[in-house]
C-alpha cells in the first residue's frame, strides 16, 4: 500500500498512481462510525480508502477502559495497513452543552457562556487545559472547539449557550484564550463555525441558514472573534453551512446561495485577508445545509475545489464512500487540481507531525485519567461558582438558612434541546435523570422536597391535582430550559410571578439560555441563570441561594432587541395554565 509523506504530497502530479492518489484523498476525510468497538465500516474506511481523520461521538464511548482501547484500536488498524502517518482521532468537548465524553468518564466542566459569565478569560484557558490534558489521556488529538460564533440572535436555535457572549471582542477574547489553552497541552484545536453561524434562527443541521450581512458588517461583528483566533495561532477552522449572498462574488443566484464551506470566496477571507495558512475543516456534509441541497457526494468535492482541506462525513458508510469516489473521480477528471490535493494534504501532514500520536498507553492512561479527573472537579467548582448569575432578586432571596424551607421543584420535562449539534440523545442533559439529580442537590439544603415535573399535557391533563403543593410550599424553585423556544414555560413563569401570595418565595432559574424571562421584570423578579442545565451548574445555584457562596457571574449577553418579538402562542398557552391553575 501507498504511503503519503511530506515530501511525496509535493511530487509531479503525473507520478501519481491510482493508490497513491487513494491514500492522498483519504487523509482530506474525517469519518465516523457507530458502536464501542471498531466494526467492519471503520476498518474498510481507515484500511481501504485510507480515511485520515476519525470523529468520536458519545455513540463510541462507554466507559473509560473502553475508550483508551477504542483509540489504540484504531490506531493500531492504521498502523497495520501502512499509513505513514497516526490517525488524528477528533472530538466535539465543547463541554457545557456539548460534550461526548461526560461523567464519570471525565469531569463535567463548564461551557462557553458559562464561561464568559466569570468575566476573566483566565478561566476559559485552565478549563481549556484540563480539556486537553484529559483528551490526550484517552487518545484523542483535536477537539472541534471552541465555538468562535456571536449569539446576536437569542432564538438561534443552535448556538445560544455554545456562544461566549453576544459581543464580538468578548468572544474574541475568550476564544484565543481556549485556542492557546487546547494547542499549548497537545491537542489541535478547531475553531467553529466560520464565519459566524450566531445571527441565524436556522439550525443548519435541517435547513440552510442565510444571513444577509454586508461585508463591512460582518467584519464588524462576526469575523471579529476568527481574527483574534488566528492571531492566537490557531491551528484548524471549522466552516459552517450558512449562505452570505453578499460575500459571494458571482451574480449566479445558485453561487449565490453557496453555504460558506462551499464557497471560494468564504475561504479567501481566510487564505488572502486574514493570512491564514492553517487547516480548514468542513462541518459534517451529512447536515441538511448541504445535504438536502447539494447533496453530500457533490458537496465534497465542491469544498475541496472552494479551498477547504478536511471533509467531514459523520454517519453513513454509504455516503462516506461516495464521498470519496467524487473526490478521486474529481482529481482524475481534472474538476479539482492536483496541486490543491498537495496542498491540502500537506497541511494535514505538518498538524499529524505536531499533534497526532500512537503512544497513549492504556495502562498509564488508566490512572493518569483518574488523576486529571480529580484535578479537573476543583476547577470545575471554582468556576462554576464564579459563573451563577443573579439577574436581578428582591431583598432575602439569597442566603436563605438551610432546613428552613418546604421547597417544591417545577421541572419542565419537555424543554427546547438546543439545535441538531446536541440532540438524537447527544447532550448530557438528554441523556441523565436531571430532575432526580436535582433534588438530590436541594435536599441537604430544604426541610422538605416536592417535584413536579410538567409539560403543556400535563398542564391540561392531571395537573391540577397538584395544586395543594402549591399551598404547602414556602418557596417555589422553577427550572426552565429555553423558555423562548417552549411557550408552556414562558407562561407558567409569568403566570406564577403574576399570582402568587407574598408570604411564597418564587424564583426562577434558567437553565440554560439566559435569556427566558430576561425581560420580564414586572413578574419575574428572582432570576438567576447558570447557562447549561447539568447537574454542576444546578448545584452552583443552589449554593447561592441557600448562602453557601456568594454569586459572582456577570451577565455576557444583552436585552433582546425589540425585533425579537415574544413567541406568537405565548398567550393562548397562559390562557392553558390558567385554566389548569383556576
Amino acid at each position: 500500500m501507498a504511503m503519503v509523506s511530506e515530501g511525496q504530497a509535493g511530487e509531479a502530479t503525473n507520478q501519481w498512481s491510482d493508490e497513491e492518489l487513494k491514500e492522498k484523498v483519504g487523509q482530506l476525510f474525517i469519518v465516523g462510525f457507530d458502536g464501542h468497538v471498531t466494526n467492519e465500516d471503520i476498518k474498510t474506511l481507515i484500511t481501504i480508502h485510507r480515511v485520515g481523520t476519525i470523529i468520536l461521538f458519545q455513540r463510541n464511548v462507554s466507559d473509560a477502559a473502553q475508550l483508551i482501547q477504542l483509540t489504540a484500536s484504531l490506531q493500531k488498524i492504521a498502523k497495520d495497513s501502512g499509513h505513514a502517518q497516526s490517525l488524528f482521532i477528533a472530538i466535539d468537548q465543547e463541554n457545557g452543552l456539548v460534550a461526548r465524553v461526560n461523567p464519570p468518564i471525565a469531569t463535567e466542566l463548564p461551557g462557553s457562556m458559562a464561561l464568559g459569565a466569570t468575566n476573566d478569560p483566565s478561566n476559559a484557558f485552565t478549563v481549556a487545559e484540563c480539556t486537553a490534558k484529559i483528551l490526550k489521556a484517552y487518545g484523542i488529538s483535536m477537539n472541534y472547539a471552541p465555538v468562535a460564533d456571536i449569539n446576536s440572535e437569542p432564538k438561534n436555535p443552535v448556538i445560544g449557550v455554545r456562544s461566549f457572549s453576544d459581543d464580538p471582542e468578548t468572544v474574541g477574547t475568550f476564544v484565543s484564550a481556549q485556542v492557546e489553552g487546547l494547542q499549548q497541552n497537545g491537542i489541535l484545536s478547531c475553531v467553529k463555525h466560520f464565519p459566524g453561524h450566531g445571527d441565524t434562527a436556522v439550525d443548519s443541521h435541517h435547513g440552510l441558514p442565510v444571513i444577509t450581512k454586508s461585508k463591512e458588517e460582518l467584519e464588524a461583528c462576526e469575523l471579529v472573534p476568527f481574527w483574534r483566533a488566528v492571531k492566537a495561532g490557531v491551528d484548524a477552522i471549522m466552516t459552517a453551512h450558512i449562505s452570505l449572498p453578499q460575500l459571494n462574488s458571482n451574480s449566479n443566484v445558485a453561487t449565490n446561495q453557496l453555504p460558506a464551506s462551499l464557497s471560494p470566496d468564504a475561504i479567501r477571507i481566510l487564505r488572502q485577508e486574514m493570512n491564514y495558512d492553517g487547516l480548514i475543516v468542513s462541518d459534517c456534509l451529512e447536515m441538511d445545509g448541504v445535504r438536502a441541497t447539494y447533496g453530500t457526494e457533490k458537496g465534497a468535492v465542491m469544498a475541496l475545489k472552494a479551498g477547504t482541506d478536511c471533509v467531514m462525513v459523520c454517519h453513513t458508510m454509504n455516503a462516506q464512500v461516495g464521498a470519496i469516489e467524487a473526490v478521486i473521480a474529481a482529481v482524475k477528471s481534472g474538476e479539482i487540481s492536483r496541486e490543491v490535493i498537495e496542498s491540502s494534504v500537506n497541511r494535514v501532514i505538518r498538524l499529524k507531525t505536531k499533534y497526532a500520536s500512537t503512544s497513549v498507553s492504556t495502562a498509564d492512561s488508566n490512572s493518569n485519567v483518574q488523576m486529571l479527573n480529580e484535578e479537573s472537579s476543583k476547577v470545575a467548582s471554582e468556576v462554576y461558582a464564579k459563573s451563577t448569575t443573579v439577574v436581578r432578586t428582591e431583598p432575602g432571596y439569597i442566603s436563605i438558612p438551610r432546613n428552613s424551607m418546604k421547597v417544591l421543584l417545577l421541572f419542565a420535562s419537555e424543554a427546547h434541546l438546543g439545535g441538531g449539534a446536541v440532540d438524537s440523545g447527544e447532550d448530557r442533559a438528554a441523556r441523565s435523570p436531571l430532575l432526580t439529580s436535582y433534588i438530590e442537590t436541594l435536599k441537604p439544603y430544604c426541610e422538605s422536597i416536592i417535584n413536579i415535573q410538567f409539560n403543556e399535557e400535563y398542564l391540561l391533563g392531571p395537573g391540577h391535582k397538584d395544586i395543594i403543593h402549591f399551598a404547602e410550599a414556602d418557596m417555589i424553585i422553577l427550572a426552565t430550559r429555553n423558555a423562548t423556544l417552549s411557550p408552556y414555560q414562558k407562561a407558567m413563569g409569568r403566570f406564577l410571578g403574576k399570582s402568587l401570595i407574598p408570604n411564597k418565595k418564587f424564583i426562577t432559574i434558567a437553565t440554560c439560555d439566559p435569556y427566558d424571562f430576561l425581560e420580564d421584570r414586572d413578574v419575574i423578579k428572582n432570576y438567576i441563570a447558570i447557562y447549561e442545565p447539568t447537574v454542576s451548574a444546578f448545584r452552583a445555584a443552589v449554593e447561592v441561594i441557600f448562602g453557601v457562596r456568594p454569586a459572582r457571574g456577570l451577565l455576557p449577553v444583552s436585552l433582546p432587541s425589540a425585533r425579537h418579538t415574544t413567541h406568537p402562542f405565548e398567550e393562548t398557552v397562559e390562557d392553558r395554565v390558567r385554566r389548569w391553575l383556576i
